[in-house]
């Protein structure tokens, strides 16, 4: 389901004194052209604060699962798993989300997870730190710093009718009904205009992100 990626380090090493912002490209894996967020993100945050922040950079409200994995690919022989609380709820034994810190894995640029939203649509995404920053007293917790194309609905239909949706809409696309090559007949029987994208304003998801999350280190 994955594509293949370079091997990154899947063994969590000891959490900074210190906190630092986290410079993280989270790209979806399956879209043309990218859709890309670029995170700066607390070093004190939790895998469960990276999926609520994730939430906000592309649009999905949770109505779906979702997992993080390290390893080499996220359907990897090698990968670690970090269920969330809905799997773990139901017995899943693997160490839980909310147990893991970001500077337990991402410590080095490279390092990298992925993290899959939907576990029916399948919504794989790649996670690469690319670097630090200093912070201070104001520095958002959680920020969005750049991104490519606009947030896809949170409904079923995954990437397929994403993208059928994003050409539909494009005005500059001279030849939307190749869009159709993105969905089967079942999809095209039941599309609605609940499923258009979102547009990616990146102001109003850093006003939820600095709502919730908040500014300079962690307070617990």
């Amino acid at each position: 389901m994955a594509e293949k990626q370079p091997p990154t380090p899947t063994r969590r090493g000891p959490r900074r004194k210190r906190a630092t912002t986290l410079r993280v490209q989270a790209t979806v894996i399956g879209t043309t052209p990218p859709l890309t967020r670029l995170l700066e993100v607390s070093s004190e945050l939790f895998l469960n604060d990276l999926h609520e922040v994730l939430g906000w950079c592309f649009g999905w409200v949770g109505r779906a699962e979702h997992e993080f994995r390290c390893g080499t690919a996220f359907d990897a022989d090698d990968a670690v798993r970090y269920p969330a609380a809905a799997a773990v709820a139901r017995g899943d034994t693997a160490l839980p989300e909310t147990q893991v810190r970001l500077d337990e894995i991402l410590r080095a640029p490279g390092d990298a997870l992925f993290y899959l939203y939907d576990l029916t649509d399948l919504w794989p995404h790649h996670l690469v730190l690319d670097g630090f920053e200093s912070r201070t007293a104001t520095t958002p917790r959680a920020y969005c710093a750049d991104g490519t194309r606009d947030c896809p609905a949170d409904v079923a239909g995954g990437i397929p009718r994403y993208e059928y949706w994003s050409r539909r809409a494009d005005p500059f696309d001279d030849d939307a009904f190749a869009a159709f090559d993105y969905l089967t007949p079942e999809d095209i029987t039941t599309q609605s205009e609940d499923s258009e994208p979102i547009p990616f304003v990146i102001e109003e998801i850093n006003y939820g992100l600095a709502r919730q999350f908040g500014y300079g280190s962690d307070p617990k």
